[in-house]
């Protein structure tokens, strides 16, 4: 904990006062002393929200990772059904037996915890004040109204709380963070209203019936979402491995988009301002920036001598055809202008269409940078490999006119830090990432995500 930014630390103190204060408040608010029906409801509650935690499935959309379960409903109906402060209570018990089980820093098991049953109490708090008490979730238009609302105030302060201690370990603004982590929670804020509302009423029949909800809302989602992973994961396994073939044609050009992309991630590091989302697809289209050349003729790449204008501009149409490839896969959809414009010029002579200046997409200006690099210091079949000092000195010649100064000039800074001017132009190794970002579900989790079990 101690290396994280102060104001995160102190935000974290404050999570857990305010929500130890507002469970206080809602115990006080209680009409009634907790009974066994109600610590019997709690319980199942509890072990539904375990389940659905441990249930959850992690998939790109779009090239960015989602975890998706139905654990926020259940936690969201804690506080309509168990009431805020039970409610509230059995929310963090689960999500910190949670954090124990997969082994998750304390800070962030902390955070989870506090956070979500925050957000539970005060929802639950926020519905029984507008709520008509002797009528179920679904009795009257009066109680859906409030259910709807509690479920927007629940939404609003589980991101709006991780928003402000996350977003100084990203080194973003707050309002910036709490922007990025609400538009990924659309899967969760359908179900919120909807399935928070008949938990309570299914609870009033009988406790035990929740359980018949084991099968529609954590097995069968459960399965399909794994389906899905499994699809976007082979997917980016193909393309990667198509382009990776192609790459095999030429033995001088052989593990160019794996050096490329390594190169991408170094200047990413230096721009650690950047939405994850875009980080993301920036990378994956660095993975297979090249891929257009399977429309390109074997004699013209690989043609030691002067191309002719035609060979030129067959090869030059690889960038716009690699783009039409990808534009058909989801998993792609936004690293498709990237592709297509990363032989683009800051200058503005550059192709497919003559993109100028900041015209050229940010991921497009970093690839051609680290696309260039990366050609001049390797062996090509028409001259041997230059230095890694002559390459930047190449590079900082083009600065302003065929590159993106700022990008050349991170370029350099990474590589400098990192002790490497005068090595061999290897991959370079990537510092431990520092930012911590927010899932989709509002957990506090590390920034990179592989597998849930490992890096949640």
């Amino acid at each position: 904990m101690s290396e994280l930014p102060v104001r995160t630390r102190l935000y974290t103190v404050i999570l857990v006062l305010v929500t130890l204060g507002t469970l206080g408040y809602a115990w006080a608010r209680a009409d009634r002393p907790v009974d066994g029906m109600q610590l019997a409801t709690a319980g199942i509650l509890l072990l539904m929200i375990l389940a659905a935690e441990l249930l959850d499935v992690s998939f790109p959309h779009s090239v960015i990772t989602f975890h998706v379960s139905v654990s926020a409903a259940f936690c969201f109906a804690a506080g309509l059904t168990a009431g805020p402060f039970l409610g509230g209570i059995i929310v963090a018990i689960a999500h910190f037996a949670d954090g124990l089980y997969v082994r998750r820093e304390m800070i962030k098991t902390i955070v989870n915890s506090a956070g979500l049953a925050l957000s539970t109490a005060v929802s639950g708090l926020a519905y029984f004040v507008v709520a008509d008490p002797a009528r179920s979730t679904l009795g009257n238009a009066q109680n859906l109204v409030a259910a709807i609302a509690a479920a927007t105030v629940y939404t609003v302060v589980n991101t709006g709380s991780l928003a402000l201690i996350v977003a100084p370990v990203m080194g973003v603004g707050t309002f910036q963070m709490w922007r990025a982590n609400f538009s990924g929670l659309y899967v969760e804020l359908l179900t919120l209203a909807t399935l928070g509302s008949v938990i309570p009423v299914l609870v009033d029949e009988n406790p035990l019936s929740i359980v018949l909800l084991m099968v529609p809302l954590l097995i069968g989602p459960h399965l399909a979402f794994k389906g899905i992973r499994q699809a976007h994961h082979e997917t980016r396994v193909a393309m990667e491995g198509l382009a990776n073939a192609l790459e095999r044609r030429d033995p001088y050009t052989f593990r160019h988009s794996i050096r490329v992309t390594e190169y991408t991630r170094a200047i990413l590091e230096m721009m650690p301002q950047l939405p994850r989302p875009t980080i993301d697809a920036i990378v994956a289209a660095a993975q297979v920036h090249d891929l257009g050349k399977v429309g390109s003729r074997d004699s013209s790449l690989k043609k030691p001598g002067e191309l002719t204008p035609q060979e030129r501009a067959e090869i030059q149409q690889h960038a716009a055809i690699g783009a039409e490839i990808v534009d058909r896969l989801e998993a792609y959809r936004p690293s498709v202008a990237v592709i297509r414009h990363h032989h683009e010029r800051w200058d503005g002579s550059g192709y497919p269409d003559g993109l100028a200046g900041e015209k050229i997409p940010l991921g497009a200006r970093i690839i051609a940078v680290a696309d260039a690099f990366d050609a001049m210091t390797s062996d090509r079949i028409y001259r041997p490999a230059l230095s890694v000092e002559v390459a930047f000195e190449e590079l900082r010649k083009g600065s302003g006119s065929q590159f993106d100064p700022q990008i050349v000039e991170l370029f350099q800074q990474v590589y400098e830090a990192r002790g490497l001017l005068g090595a061999a132009p290897t991959p370079l190794p990537l510092p431990e990432r520092r930012a911590a970002p927010v899932d989709v579900r509002g957990r506090f989790v590390p920034r990179t995500i592989v597998k849930r079990r490992q890096a949640s």
